[in-house]
C-alpha cells in the first residue's frame, strides 16, 4: 500500500506545467498535474483511457467534440486515442489529477 498525500505534492512554475507522479503501477498510473495562471498543457494523445478530476480551480479540456469546462470537483473521462489539450481556464492556480488505465477499466 502506498499512502500519498495531495497538498504534499503540489509545485508549481511560471515556466511550464508540473507533473508529480502519484502512483505508478503496471495498469495504473495517477499524476498530479500544477498549473499557474493561463497555462497550457502540450497535446495529449495516448493509447491509455483518462480520466481527470479537477482538485483546485478551473480547467477547460479541448478535444475533438469542442471544449469543456471543468470546476472544482468534476471528473471528465476521455476515451483512449481521443486527441486532447488541458489549459487553465481561471486566473489563478489549477490543480488536476489524472488517472491513466488501459482502454476499457476507468469506465
Amino acid at each position: 500500500m502506498k499512502t500519498v498525500t495531495i497538498a504534499d505534492a503540489r509545485a508549481f512554475s511560471l515556466r511550464d506545467v508540473q507533473r508529480r507522479d502519484l502512483v505508478r503501477g503496471d495498469d495504473l498510473h495517477i499524476d498530479l498535474l500544477s498549473f499557474e495562471a493561463g497555462q497550457r498543457d502540450a497535446e495529449i494523445l495516448d493509447a491509455r483511457q483518462r480520466v481527470y478530476q479537477v482538485m483546485e480551480g478551473e480547467a477547460i479540456v479541448r478535444g475533438p467534440e469542442g471544449r469543456t469546462r471543468l470546476g472544482r470537483g468534476t471528473l471528465l473521462s476521455v476515451p483512449a486515442s481521443t486527441p486532447h489539450t488541458l489549459e487553465n481556464a481561471g486566473g489563478g492556480l489549477l490543480v488536476v489529477m489524472v488517472t491513466m488505465c488501459a482502454a476499457g477499466e476507468a469506465g
